[in-house]
């Protein structure tokens, strides 16, 4: 397992000749039908005069993030619905929910028609509202508050390929895809601590039962390697928005595609494969796994922002005295979005609650994907913004081979931090993954009770398997991370300054060990 650094401090290097669907993950129109997305291309949408044209993005097109002040403030509310009304469209406020109370929850209304549906589209709204002239038109304030809502999707496998990996031949086929291995090294021995380092995995969730590890709930106080929180999972079910199956639980199928093939989810174990690289590589942590990520890879803004404040939220209480609260020393991100603004200075509140987490002392290890691409990937992104003062950093991990070169699917750039073995990697898969992909040859033994088989490319039942992408790349980085945390030379850390510094030193340190 290798990290290395780059040899210069994250920035964002404007690039006006940059493919503008450049980073643009390739998504099948039953994936984006799913979750309502739909593809920006500059070239096919609505364009406000004289403004740059946008640059490709995915986003949900009968949903706006709207911030809370708006949806509760009845007069500016009052607003944004008059202005929204001459185009035939209206907020549909009953489906206005809050996931996470206080700061940092934002309402998503929905975007409705009177009439044909086919004329719901959140970005032409936007280009509407932005050049409206009439005396219902919005201030510059407020129509920074109302924003597409983008889907995020996981940086994991070969790139520009959903649903499978590419036939032979195929130049994207540039990494190793998803097979299953068997393990000859027993997981290291966890020892015993009072006092563990906690890692908040926001992803895909893993299986209630494992070989390689134990899972609890946070209420029942146990000392598992993984903590799942069926609360805040139940909360947002609760408040669901998508034809999607609703993540209201932990960890929960589907296994399979939905098509009548019966391959496995093409992001199915995404989150297992990442909680089982830090159960290699750092025993001695506790792995907080949220899922916010469906099996198909893809991810809501929303509820990530959601997930994001959630933990965030937990880290104060547990310093507010909060015995009950769960706090955490790391987060670890593996999905992501580029942005529209052609000029990469995104807006919404994903990097408000990313930064909110670096001010609290806690830093965040995020994917820098795999499209091949130099265009900025957000969240990972954000490690090339200033920082406050004390606060922790923000890491973008890109990936390499085996061999120490950078790997040919992900994503570089002057905006990411380092880069971690993230090619032919081996680690936990679910063991109830089984697909419908036969074996070449099969033939019964003639002297055991068993068959004869070419491999069977996806029984997943030995529980591992070898997998390739940015999205493991990540954990891999954040398990360097905190395995120096553990290490650095800082007393107590009961507060946002000395979690900042702790973090620092490790992160100097490694980078002198590395060198």
């Amino acid at each position: 397992m290798r990290l290395v650094f780059a040899d210069h401090e994250p920035h964002l290097k404007p690039n006006p000749r940059r493919d503008h669907m450049s980073g643009v993950p390739e998504l099948s129109y039953s994936t984006l039908d799913r979750h309502g997305g739909r593809v920006l291309a500059p070239g096919q949408v609505v364009r406000t005069a004289g403004q740059s044209a946008p640059v490709g993005t995915i986003y949900r097109y009968d949903r706006l993030l709207v911030d809370e002040s708006v949806i509760n403030d009845a007069e500016t509310r009052e607003k944004l619905e008059n202005a929204i009304s001459p185009t035939g469209l209206w907020l549909e406020s009953q489906a206005a929910s809050s996931i996470v109370a206080g700061q940092g929850s934002y309402r998503v209304p929905v975007v409705s028609a009177h009439g044909d549906q086919s004329a719901v589209d959140a970005w032409s709204l936007l280009q509407r509202l932005r050049t409206d002239t009439s005396e219902d038109s919005l201030s510059e304030d407020l129509l920074e508050k109302v924003r597409l809502e983008h889907l995020m999707i996981c940086s994991k496998g070969t790139p520009g390929v959903s649903g499978g990996e590419p036939p032979l031949g195929d130049p994207r086929a540039f990494s190793l895809g998803r097979i299953p291995v068997d393990m000859v090294n027993p997981m290291p021995v966890r020892s015993r601590l009072d006092g563990r380092l906690r890692v908040a995995i926001l992803d895909t969730g893993v299986p209630t039962k494992h070989p390689a590890f134990d899972v609890s709930d946070r209420t029942e106080g146990e000392d598992s390697f993984v903590v799942v929180d069926h609360a805040f999972q139940a909360k947002l079910g609760e408040h669901s928005d998508s034809p999607a199956i609703p993540l209201d639980d932990p960890w929960e199928g589907p296994v399979h595609e939905p098509t009548l093939i019966g391959e496995v989810a093409s992001h199915f174990g995404h989150g297992t494969f990442m909680t089982g690289l830090l159960r290699q590589m750092s025993p001695d942590v506790q792995v907080y796994s949220l899922r916010v990520v469906h099996n198909d890879g893809l991810a809501y803004e929303h509820e990530v922002i959601a997930a994001l404040h959630h933990v965030a939220d937990q880290v104060e209480a547990v310093r507010n005295g909060d015995r009950e609260a769960f706090g955490v020393d790391v987060v670890v991100l593996a999905m992501g979005y580029v942005d529209e603004n052609p000029h990469d200075e995104p807006g919404g509140w994903i990097g408000d609650a990313v930064q909110r987490l670096a001010r609290l002392g806690i830093p965040v290890v995020a994917a820098a994907g795999n499209q091949s691409s130099d265009r900025p990937f957000y969240p990972a992104a954000f490690a090339a913004y200033p920082q406050t003062e004390n606060a922790a950093p923000i890491l973008s991990v890109g990936a390499l081979n085996p061999n120490r070169h950078i790997a040919m699917f992900s994503n570089e750039g002057p905006w990411v931090s380092c880069y971690a073995t993230g090619a032919g990697l081996v680690s936990t898969f679910p063991c109830e993954a089984k697909g419908s992909r036969m074996p070449d040859r099969r033939a019964k033994s003639t002297i055991l009770n068993r068959h004869r088989e070419s491999h069977d490319p996806d029984d997943f039942s030995s529980g591992f398997a070898v997998w390739s992408g940015t999205s493991f790349a990540a954990p891999l980085a954040a398990a360097f991370l905190v395995n120096a945390m553990s290490e650095a030379e800082i007393g107590a850390v009961d507060g946002a300054a000395q979690a900042s510094a702790r973090a620092h030193e490790a992160l100097k340190r490694l980078k002198k060990q590395l060198a």
